[in-house]
Parts: C-alpha cells; structure tokens; sequence
C-alpha cells in the first residue's frame, strides 16, 4: 500500500474477515520455497511479555489481557493477503501447534500454515530446539523449508538477533505491537516483502 504509513489504534477495530473451512484447517501445512512468511511470536508482541504457565493455564500478569494487540496485526496484514504466518512462539512448545494456533482470531488462524517446533522435535535431541535462540529456531525453519521471502516480529529477549539482519521486527518486550514506531515498520517491511516478490 502506498502514500502515508497508517497507524492502528486499539479503539479501530477491523471489519471481520470471512474464514472459509478449509482456511481454519487446524493441522500445519509443509511450508513452500516461494511463500511469504512472517514468524510470530505471541508473548512481547500480542501483549506484554508477561505470560506464566500456572496449575489454572496461561496467565497474564501485567496490564491488559492475553492477545490484546492481535487486531492491530489483523488490521497491518489485510493489505498483504499473500502473507502467511509461522508460530515462532514458545506456545506452540508448550500447547501444542492446534491449541497455540486457536489462541489467536479467525482472522489471524487462517493464515497460519505451520510452526518453528513440530512434535517430532521431543523425540530428536539432536536437533536441540530448546536450547537454540529464537533466531536459530526460525534460521532452522527457513533452511528446511528453503524460503527466502520472510520477516520476523518478536521481542527477542535474549537479543540473538545478529544486527546485520533487518528481516527482524523487534518489539519492546510491553508494547508489542501497540507501539505505533513497531507498526510502522512492519507494515514498511511488509510492503518491502511483498514489493521483492513481485518484483
């Protein structure tokens, strides 16, 4: 989209989108060399990095509520219906791909195909999930699906991000996405994705 960089704001909400059955198919996809990915996190980017696994489930202890800027994604990414997400979250480890994915809005389900963690990774020591950075978990996931078209939006707490690499959209741990200079860039860099492909 071209002209003046929009900026949502958490009282715009955007029009539902309709989600087909076949589009809100739960199981994850084998990712394709020509798609256009954004990795996802959840946790420091759809709400503050403040979620802790308690006997009663996930809970947010800061201020606000679980997916709380998740619109603001679903409104940036209405312009780039090409764009597919990847979970790149510590949900998918902990939930299950099905149940992280269902977390999110229809709108936002529908373009998930797959995540950085698979089940077969518990049972595959070597390739040591848990302990790569956040960075190697999704440098993982593009070599094996040989994408070269993506961006990655993620608070990156541990900063394993090398910093000659711009394809991160890094978020401040308890904005996320309600910043409105994170916004901007995505919907920058999205626009600049997009622009390559077709180009």
């Amino acid at each position: 989209m071209s002209g003046a960089a929009q900026v949502v704001r958490p009282e715009v909400m955007p029009e539902p989108a309709k989600v087909s059955e076949t589009m809100m198919d739960p199981r994850p996809r084998k990712l394709k060399s020509n798609d256009l990915v954004l990795f996802l996190d959840y946790d420091g980017v759809l709400h503050p990095d403040a979620v802790y696994h308690t006997k009663h489930g996930l809970e947010l202890r800061a201020p606000g509520e679980m997916m709380m800027h998740a619109h603001i994604l679903t409104s940036l990414l209405q312009d780039f219906p090409e764009v597919r997400i990847v979970l790149s979250t510590s949900w998918a480890r902990l939930l299950g791909y099905s149940r992280a994915k269902a977390a999110l809005p229809a709108e936002l389900q529908a373009r998930v195909v797959s995540a950085t963690w698979h089940s077969r990774m518990t049972r595959s020591p070597i390739e040591g999930y848990d302990s790569w950075s956040r960075h190697e978990q999704i440098r993982a996931a593009v070599t094996r699906a040989g994408i070269t078209r993506w961006l990655a939006i993620d608070d990156d707490p541990d900063h394993s991000w090398p910093a000659r690499d711009h394809r991160l959209i890094r978020c401040e741990p308890t904005m996320g996405l309600g910043s409105e200079a994170t916004q901007v860039e995505l919907r920058a860099k999205l626009q600049a994705l997009v622009d390559t492909a077709a180009g």
